[in-house]
């Protein structure tokens, strides 16, 4: 049995981009990467549930598929839809049980974030709210990370669950017609709220102070996270700035790939802000099967 169809079909660079908001999440809060039997399922949760939400959402976007991207797993046939829904309810189920062995909260998370992800895929992502329901999704991912500090990490912990946030919906307004050309408004409304997402992670990034049991040993200038972000961010608006200039699938297509696998960075920058060397170092680990995996299958 081939596989690639399979790994197509749930987007698996993507997946792991999933993984690092969750890892992101716990460490951000004070957990310690030696405690994996608590961050472990809830970084198994992230990746299901989203793995999930990807297959639904190509099962819904079927007919459309047929014809914009007939090349896709299911309209090719190489998928049934009976097996990629019966994929996403399995995957649903594991990530909601994953979540619930480290408790209650984790449990509400996960359920809150499987909620989103159905409505967002039945019929919400066509509405205006889809962009914004797609950021919440990725939120609440970070949050499942945050999810067993005590109130979810404090307000410095929320900012970048927020930013994340408004940075996804500006990544959705851009593949929102990354099948079209000359639909400059939506890339243009999308390169804002990922400028305004990326301004409130440096934000957070420099005040690491305000973060549950901050080291003692971060420097007064945190040097190499605020480099690792600036870098990121650069790379970020060049080609969402390029898909605004020049509107078309290549361009659009090559903005959003670019917005989702460099959520990973944006990740390792602010923790190389707020903690020390080797929680950026795990969550930075992430990038290598992402980046190998999107040079096999599509990530948009």
């Amino acid at each position: 049995m081939r596989l690639k169809p399979y790994f197509q079909l749930v987007r698996l660079p993507n997946v792991f981009t999933a993984a690092a908001d969750s890892l992101s999440g716990w460490l951000l809060v004070g957990g310690l990467l030696v405690d994996a039997d608590s961050w472990l399922p809830l970084v198994v949760a992230s990746m299901a549930i989203y793995a999930a939400g990807i297959a639904l959402n190509d099962v819904f976007d079927l007919e459309l598929d047929r014809v914009e991207r007939p090349g896709r797993p299911l309209p090719s046939g190489k998928v049934s839809k009976l097996f990629a829904v019966g994929l996403a309810v399995c995957l649903m189920a594991m990530g909601l049980m994953s979540a619930s062995m480290v408790g209650v909260r984790p449990a509400i998370v996960a359920g809150g974030l499987i909620t989103c992800v159905v409505a967002y895929d039945a019929g919400l992502r066509r509405t205006i709210l889809g962009p914004e329901l797609m950021g919440l999704c990725r939120g609440l991912n970070v949050f499942l990370g945050m999810s067993l500090a005590p109130q979810f990490g404090g307000p410095a912990a929320w900012t970048v669950a927020a930013a994340m946030t408004v940075f996804i919906v500006g990544v959705t307004w851009i593949s929102r017609f990354e099948t079209e050309v000359g639909r400059r408004a939506a890339s243009a409304s999308g390169l804002l709220l990922q400028s305004v997402g990326i301004t409130a992670l440096f934000g957070a990034g420099l005040s690491a102070e305000s973060f549950p049991s901050p080291w003692t040993d971060r420097p007064s200038v945190p040097v190499l996270g605020i480099v690792i972000l600036a870098l990121v961010s650069s790379r970020i608006l060049w080609a969402s700035g390029r898909a605004v200039l020049e509107p078309r699938p290549e361009t659009l297509q090559r903005a959003v790939k670019v917005g989702v696998l460099s959520l990973i960075w944006l990740h390792v920058g602010v923790l190389a802000c707020v903690r020390e060397p080797t929680s950026a170092l795990a969550v930075a680990a992430l990038w290598l099967p992402a980046s190998l995996a999107a040079r096999w299958i599509y990530s948009t």
